[in-house]
């Protein structure tokens, strides 16, 4: 698996705090009224000594509602204040959080019911001195169930707090996979390759499947799937890059990227683009006469239904 240094040109827009025009958005709308959103909140530690705190708001509405991105807890500046953190010494001194400068442009997505948009915050990033404090105190997370944007809705009775005990040694979460059926969807995705340390998976995918939008949404099923099985650690707001030929698939950061760009085959070979984000497929962006953009959701019900 190749190591790389940043996502393609447009998942560099999709990463937390980074203001993106390049999605043709308008100018701001007014703010929507305040919608009711379930909030869960889970500590995950996906590698060794990593903390991470995901949080999944969830429509319990009968009716659709319309959520902006720039609203979402976890990105700035809204990640500041509703998650506190606690040394467990003696005093309980607070620990202090970095809060990092940027906001994310306005971008309304649909959730049915029962959908959700998923994030989250990475503790290491956010708590410069949390290593050495598990070592010697241990943390306490709390969280508040508010939001300016959103009327948030938590569990009654459940204390809204996380504990990550004295000399915790941070190994990574264990999960069951069951590897041949990772397999199997791998080969039915026609994955290529999983970049390290982004939740973007490039596919192998020819022109005749992009183009057919019923293809493509069962292929965007299958992706699901596959993270659902096989990317336990992810969140909702995965993306992928497809590529008509599998040499080319890469980062535009890359050198081989930045190659295959100069001589156009790069723009060639990348025939879509998918953010699970932002609920939006860009299928051949670099085509003036193809190029389309549209909102495709991936959620189905328990029940597998649309």
């Amino acid at each position: 698996m190749k190591r790389v240094l940043c996502a393609s040109l447009v998942f560099c827009f999709w990463l937390p705090g980074v203001p993106s025009a390049s999605f043709g958005q308008a100018v701001e709308p007014e703010r929507e009224s305040r919608v009711a959103l379930a909030m869960d909140v889970f500590l995950k530690k996906p590698i060794e000594r990593v903390y991470e705190i995901h949080v999944h708001l969830t429509n319990n509405n009968p009716e659709p509602v319309s959520v902006n991105l720039r609203d979402l807890p976890w990105l700035p500046p809204n990640d500041a204040g509703w998650l506190s953190a606690f040394r467990m010494d003696a005093r309980q001194s607070p620990v202090h959080q970095d809060s990092f400068p940027g906001k994310f442009g306005s971008r309304s997505i649909r959730l049915v019911p029962g959908e959700s948009v998923q994030g989250k915050l990475v503790l290491n990033q956010r708590v410069p001195t949390l290593l050495e404090d598990v070592r010697l105190f241990g943390i306490r997370l709390e969280w508040e169930c508010v939001h300016p944007s959103f009327r948030l809705v938590c569990k009654q009775d459940t204390p809204r707090i996380i504990i990550i005990p004295k000399g915790d040694p941070g190994e990574p979460d264990v999960y069951v996979m069951d590897e041949p059926a990772c397999r199997q969807l791998e080969g039915a995705i026609g994955l290529i390759d999983v970049p390290q340390g982004h939740e973007v998976l490039f596919l192998l995918t020819t022109e005749s499947v992009m183009t057919d939008l019923e293809k493509v949404q069962t292929l965007l099923y299958r992706v699901d799937d596959y993270v659902r099985q096989c990317q336990p650690t992810w969140t909702n707001s995965w993306a992928v890059d497809f590529f008509a030929e599998e040499r080319i698939a890469g980062f535009l950061r890359e050198r081989e990227g930045r190659q295959y760009f100069e001589k156009g085959l790069w723009q060639r070979a990348n025939i879509g683009q998918y953010s699970g984000r932002i609920r939006t497929l860009y299928r051949f962006p670099w085509s003036r006469k193809k190029a389309d953009t549209m909102y495709l959701s991936v959620y189905r019900d328990q029940a597998g239904i649309p």
